[in-house]
């Protein structure tokens, strides 16, 4: 699905695909192949017509998030928000992360036998709808040209390791993306969070990034005080993720 559209603040060969929402099967995704673009509304009410004939008994089409430029574009072709997250961003010079990077953080490579457990420590720690599964953890992965996925691992009391908390990062020319981040709630405030974000900055500034990037929600007070404290700031926009539900999806969608 390609958009060719060009218009003032629009980018032509906005390209999306659609996928299941997780743990929702009559929720429709769609998420951009660069989240850089901005869609034409045109483009974006072709694609909720496209998911509602692919399957005429979904409930909603909901996005992934958004910047405030394809926000409005989402917004004009009928999609509401239904959340919204803070953007924060680090620069990821050999100065400004020195002190983080001398450490050793002991983090684990995720490996395709700990998707099933991670996936359930996704959920457990987002809750729904908001939870990953196996299927969404790995499209996070391939988002970037690059990426490292790492987990912590802790005692589980019977002698074997239980998976305390995983990050997912991905890396774009000069920026990086920490794209999923998740303690598991009964063993938070343990440092997992600053170990796993304190890998990953390292790991990006390594590739050439020099620029980190990353959202929370805007009521998550104990993630933004971790990345704060880690060297991020807020930027000023936010995201937004949107959709598209009921009798307005099924009218833009011409279903029956």
């Amino acid at each position: 699905m390609t958009d060719t559209t060009e218009g003032p603040g629009l980018q032509d060969h906005v390209g999306a695909r659609f996928a299941r929402w997780p743990y929702e099967p009559d929720v429709t995704q769609v998420i951009l192949l660069d989240h850089h673009m901005v869609p034409t509304p045109k483009s974006v009410s072709a694609w909720a017509v496209k998911a509602v004939a692919s399957d005429p008994d979904i409930r909603a089409v909901r996005t992934g998030a958004m910047f405030p430029e394809a926000a409005a574009s989402f917004t004009e072709a009928g999609f509401r928000p239904i959340d919204t997250l803070a953007l924060l961003e680090a620069p990821l010079t050999p100065k400004s992360i020195r002190s983080v990077c001398r450490r050793k953080f002991d983090t684990q490579r995720l490996r395709a036998s700990h998707l099933p457990d991670v996936a359930v420590l996704d959920r457990r720690a987002f809750g729904d709808p908001w939870g990953n599964d196996v299927r969404s953890l790995t499209d996070i992965a391939d988002a970037t040209p690059r990426h490292r996925a790492r987990v912590v691992t802790v005692n589980n009391g019977n002698g074997g390791p239980n998976i305390g908390g995983f990050a997912l990062t991905g890396q774009s020319g000069v920026f990086g993306y920490l794209q999923r981040l998740a303690v598991d709630p009964r063993l938070r405030r343990r440092g997992i969070g600053r170990r796993l974000v304190a890998d990953s900055l390292c790991w990006m500034q390594r590739r050439g990034a020099t620029v980190a990037m990353v959202n929370t929600g805007l009521d998550n007070e104990a993630a933004l005080a971790l990345y704060e404290d880690m060297g991020f700031r807020r930027r000023s926009e936010t995201l937004t993720i949107l959709e598209l539900a009921g009798d307005v999806l099924h009218r833009t969608g011409g279903a029956r």
